[in-house]
């Protein structure tokens, strides 16, 4: 067995890809791109965001989000506006366009998953356990940061 065998950044990348993959025609049909596509699932989950928290909650570096608002408002899928508190902040906030696309796209990436994944069982405990590793790895990252801060 070699090391990305067993490597757990590997293998989930490595799920995500093959689980993805035909999802990703279907964005490519809509003539939307991937980085696109998350800012949009995200603010259709949580509603107006500014750029920064955009970002975090897209799993994107801020540049990458940035250049795909540019490309979603050019097409009037989102808008920006000036934050309420600081002007120099911009909220984001999806248009009716693009509330249907994004309606559009989550049928057919549900869709793609309940076929993909149809056979397989113990999901729900799965997914669990990716939401109890990803809040320990980041307690221990936060901590590990704090005690850095400290020393």
């Amino acid at each position: 067995m070699g090391f990305l065998d067993g490597y757990l950044p590997y293998l989930l990348r490595q799920a995500d890809q093959t689980l993805s993959e035909p999802f990703y025609a279907v964005l490519n049909h809509y003539g939307v791109a991937r980085s696109e596509w998350r800012v949009l699932a995200v603010l259709h989950d949580l509603g107006d965001l500014g750029v920064v928290e955009l970002a975090a909650a897209s799993l994107s570096p801020q540049p990458t989000v940035t250049h795909a608002l540019r490309r979603l408002e050019d097409r009037d899928l989102v808008t920006r506006r000036p934050g309420v508190h600081d002007k120099r902040q911009r909220i984001i906030s999806i248009t009716p366009s693009g509330a249907q696309l994004t309606a559009t796209l989550i049928t057919e990436a549900t869709a793609l998953e309940h076929e993909a994944l149809a056979e397989v069982e113990g999901l729900t405990a799965l997914s669990q356990q990716l939401r109890d590793l990803t809040e320990a790895v980041e307690t221990r990252l936060r901590a590990t940061q704090t005690n850095q801060q400290a020393g």
